[in-house]
């Protein structure tokens, strides 16, 4: 199944908070996981039936995946690991932690790149369920598995990040960078950054993006939750240009197409004379 509209990562009247996030979860051009270990928002139950669940194919198994953790942790279970494996559309798997202090009614989720292929997805599901994990249903494919959450039960005062660390210490980096909190503080460095591509892109999400790059910060062409906006130039053949910068401003040269002269980074159609794109807003030299 094919996205029918392209769902971007975020819109720059998204709150600082969640951008950040994104750039934690989706970001590229880095090799040490801990720095793309997020601290995602809290989610609640209510949610489910409100939010949209027709973004890919995977979507309706994401959404009952969400549903089954919410279950194991009324069952009983205090920590969820749910493995969202890689795809033909999704570039690399996640790893989800689900946590709750009200009883099951709001997660506290954690997630971090997995870079796993599909095999190796299912073998690390058949090792956390040899060391105690329980699903609601069984687990016999890598599409069953994205269905199917894992809950553990916590021993009394033992907490989660000694059980992942027993259960995954592959990826102990993760588990200490965030016991540390250098997890929650990156976000809020990020944030700082975000303030300055907004202040700098006036609503352009593209420039916005343009920003981010020019201090680090690139997303991956798409992810769980939507794509780049540069990435999605793709689509339309429209992707390896240069930008330049000088002072403040982004700077690139117009492209003949078709025999009609357009911006290289979105594609619209240029007029002769003109100083910058209509559309995107980057300046043309």
């Amino acid at each position: 199944m094919k996205i029918k509209e392209f769902k971007p990562y975020f819109t720059t009247d998204f709150s600082d908070e969640i951008i950040a996030r994104v750039y934690q979860e989706e970001r590229t051009g880095v090799s040490e996981l801990s720095l793309r270990a997020v601290h995602a928002q809290s989610y609640s139950r209510e949610r489910i039936e409100i939010d949209g669940w027709e973004y890919n194919k995977h979507s309706q198994a994401e959404k009952l995946a969400t549903i089954n953790s919410f279950d194991l942790i009324k069952d009983g279970y205090d920590l969820v690991v749910w493995i969202s494996p890689k795809s033909d559309i999704y570039e690399e798997g996640r790893l989800n932690i689900m946590l709750s202090n009200d009883g099951g009614e709001t997660l506290d989720p954690w997630g971090v790149p997995l870079l796993l292929d599909e095999d190796e997805s299912m073998d690390l599901a058949k090792r956390l369920m040899k060391e105690g994990g329980v699903s609601m249903d069984p687990i016999y494919d890598e599409e069953a598995l994205r269905r199917q959450p894992l809950g553990f039960r916590l021993k009394k005062d033992e907490n989660w990040l000694e059980k992942v660390r027993e259960l995954m210490p592959e990826m102990d980096e993760v588990w200490v960078e965030i016991g540390k909190g250098g997890v929650d503080k990156k976000m809020k460095e990020i944030v700082g950054l975000v303030k300055k591509a907004k202040e700098k892109a006036h609503g352009n999400n593209i420039l916005f993006e343009m920003e981010m790059r020019q201090m680090g910060y690139r997303l991956n062409i798409a992810g769980g939750h939507g794509g780049s906006w540069l990435s999605a130039l793709a689509d339309r053949g429209i992707f390896s240009f240069r930008i330049n910068k000088m002072g403040d401003e982004f700077y690139t040269r117009p492209i003949e197409r078709n025999g009609k002269r357009v911006c290289p980074v979105c594609g619209e159609e240029i007029g002769e004379g003109k100083g910058s794109c209509p559309k995107c807003g980057v300046k043309l030299k």
